[in-house]
């Protein structure tokens, strides 16, 4: 269970440390007035990302910013909650390169064989995606949903990276000031 939560983790971080290659969708319930919701909170299972503090704490503060500068104030007791979600998919892509040798080209003629072969491999890796729902709080009813993203990698985590994905999926969020 520990590995599932590592994995997530690892998902998480690399799609906001990676942002530059993010995908981010949005979707919002167009019959719904946004600017009349003016606190958000988090969920509990938001509160309880499967990571160290210092990183749970970066990814809960990064959308936490932006969400406050967007007009929005947090509060114990909001009237628009934030969800977050993840998901995994192994993936495979096949790289061909071909190599091609051909005969002397003269001024008028070609003499010799040309000779060629084709080098296939497979790549496998693993794409996560970081789910951001905002959900009235009374009705449990989606308002928005936005997501990114993008391809796990290696790469190290820093605030900043984490703060820009973050800033990514949240762009479509209107200002509600």
């Amino acid at each position: 269970m520990k590995t599932k939560h590592l994995l997530k983790l690892i998902i998480v971080l690399t799609i906001l440390s990676s942002c530059s290659s993010v995908k981010t969708t949005s979707d919002y319930d167009k019959s719904v007035n946004l600017s009349d919701y003016k606190t958000f909170g988090f969920t509990k299972e938001s509160k309880e990302l499967p990571t160290n503090d210092l990183v749970k704490n970066r990814i809960l503060n990064a959308i936490s910013s932006n969400l406050k500068s967007k007009g929005l104030t947090e509060s114990d007791n909001p009237d628009m909650l934030v969800d977050l979600g993840l998901k995994t998919k192994e993936k495979t892509d096949y790289q061909s390169t071909n190599y091609d040798m051909g005969g002397y080209y003269g001024r008028r003629w070609r003499v010799g064989t040309s000779i060629g072969t084709t080098n296939t491999r497979e790549i496998n890796y693993t794409e996560g995606t970081l789910v951001i729902n905002l959900v009235d709080a009374k009705k449990d009813q989606l308002l928005w949903m936005g997501s990114g993203t993008s391809v796990v990698s290696d790469k190290s985590v820093k605030e900043e990276n984490i703060t820009a994905g973050i800033n990514k999926i949240l762009s479509s969020f209107p200002s509600l000031k």
